[in-house]
């Protein structure tokens, strides 16, 4: 592309101005952000509740801290800011922007409000700003703009609840949402977090500009806001956090780019009937890469009366719900024989890092259990229309290594075999885990797997396979 340019707007947290976080624009080094503008807006001077009503820079009212799950919110400030957002929006687009490539980054609610889809929007410590009746305002094209969230498991400013929170208003909203949880970290970014989020914007910056090709769009521009909504209640302490921030990142290459993909069925199906899957993953990334699409053993199931077929631990009825009950000890044996298939693959030479393990249905819980239960950090966990199949009590069996794979969680709004609510807990019994789960909902999908999910797989795998960046 000729002009490939890129626009990033930062907003402050509370109490804070635009120019003390500039030193953010430094750690983005990667050469994707050579030609990127980037902007530091201050937010104007009002009276702050939270704060016995002294006034400073706020984009709207903070009425208590620490925020939580159910404090009070202040919608019409909030949509008055959005107002603001917006505007900067519609002049980029105005300009020749596609609205594909503007990213907001940190404002949920300039995200879900905007009538167009965009490129993302990223929440770093932050909470639902307004009550479900703001659903009905969130077009169908807002619904299909992606959300990074990330949040602070020791943040006592807003609170780990409030951040929790999130996910499944998304997920009910059909709002595709990538869920990131820092053990340790309170109210600040880390760098961890901006790495990520670098990284994050790179990959959408990739395929915006493989679209832009295809369709002779020449500006590509990103608005990054940190807020909660569109204020970020930011301490006085993140001018120290932001200072410390000097550290770079480079992605190191493998000489043995080799991986590793494990499918696995869900009930009453066969491994030989999956294989097709495979031929949908046709980029250059692949070529490389090793499928097992292993088939369960018969076993009688409950849920069909005892009639012995395929499956790979018992399920005591349909639909699975939330709070079905659990096989837990069927569920660890068939985890032992998906280990056994991964120790071989990585003793034959393959990095850990590059073994993925996917799973749908009955297949996707098995996934869930064989990642978190495996005892070195793999390449990543997809689950699709899957459930938690066991209880809190497994959670001191998962080692600090699982707990950095991140997990990739799709599920239709429309199952009735495994209930979205099913899936919907996922998310906040991974966060209370300390895993990074990305949650994709797919309205009017029912218990299948759709060619977006599996587009979207394959994308997913791509950017964490060896090479990537």
């Amino acid at each position: 592309m000729a002009n490939n340019r890129s626009f990033i707007v930062w907003l402050h947290g509370l109490g804070d101005s635009g120019p003390a976080n500039e030193p953010i624009k430094s750690l983005f080094t990667s050469l994707e952000f050579k030609n990127t503008t980037w902007s530091f807006p201050s937010a104007p001077s009002n009276s702050v509740t939270c704060e016995n009503g002294a006034v400073m820079p706020s984009w709207f009212d903070v009425h208590e801290l620490p925020v939580t799950a159910n404090s009070p919110k202040h919608e019409s400030g909030v949509l008055k800011a959005v107002q603001t957002v917006h505007a900067m929006i519609d002049k980029e687009i105005a300009a020749g922007t596609d609205p594909n490539n503007v990213f907001v980054a940190l404002t949920l609610a300039s995200v879900l409000l905007y009538p167009k889809t965009l490129g993302g929007g990223a929440v770093f410590g932050g909470f639902v700003p307004f009550s479900s009746s703001i659903v009905e305002k969130i077009s169908p094209n807002a619904k299909r703009t992606p959300i990074l969230w990330s949040h602070g498991m020791a943040d006592t400013t807003v609170l780990f609840e409030a951040g929790q929170a999130g996910p499944p208003f998304l997920a009910h909203v059909g709002v595709s949402c990538e869920f990131k949880a820092y053990p340790g970290l309170d109210h600040s970014i880390s760098n961890e977090e901006l790495r990520y989020l670098e990284s994050w914007i790179k990959t959408r910056m990739r395929e915006m500009k493989v679209a832009l090709a295809l369709l002779a769009k020449p500006i590509t521009a990103l608005a990054i806001t940190l807020s909660s909504t569109i204020g970020f209640v930011l301490l006085s302490h993140s001018h120290q956090q932001l200072s410390s921030l000097k550290s770079k990142t480079h992605t190191h290459s493998m000489a043995n780019n080799r991986s590793f993909i494990v499918w696995l069925h869900g009930l009453g199906d066969s491994g030989p009937a999956n294989e097709p899957i495979k031929s949908l993953f046709t980029s250059p990334e692949f070529k490389n890469t090793t499928w097992s699409f292993p088939s369960a053993p018969s076993n009688s199931v409950t849920c069909n009366y005892g009639a012995v077929m395929p499956s790979w631990f018992d399920i005591h009825e349909i639909p699975v719900t939330a709070n079905s009950p659990k096989d837990e000890s069927g569920v660890l044996k068939a985890v032992q024989n998906v280990h056994a298939m991964i120790d071989k693959e990585i003793a034959a030479g393959t990095d850990p890092n590059n073994v993925f393990v996917c799973g749908f249905s009955q297949g996707g819980a098995l996934t869930l259990a064989s990642v978190l239960l495996y005892p070195k950090t793999l390449g990543g966990g997809a689950v699709f229309s899957g459930w938690v199949p066991f209880s809190s009590s497994i959670v001191e069996k998962i080692s600090p290594n699982a707990k950095r794979t991140p997990i990739l969680w799709s599920h239709g709004m429309a199952d009735t075999t495994v209930l979205f609510e099913a899936g919907q807990a996922g998310p906040p019994f991974l966060v209370d885990v300390g895993v990074s789960c990305e949650f994709k909902a797919y309205p009017g999908l029912g218990h299948s797997i759709s060619n977006d999910e599996l587009r979207y797989l394959e994308s997913w795998i791509k950017t964490r396979m060896p090479g990537s960046s």
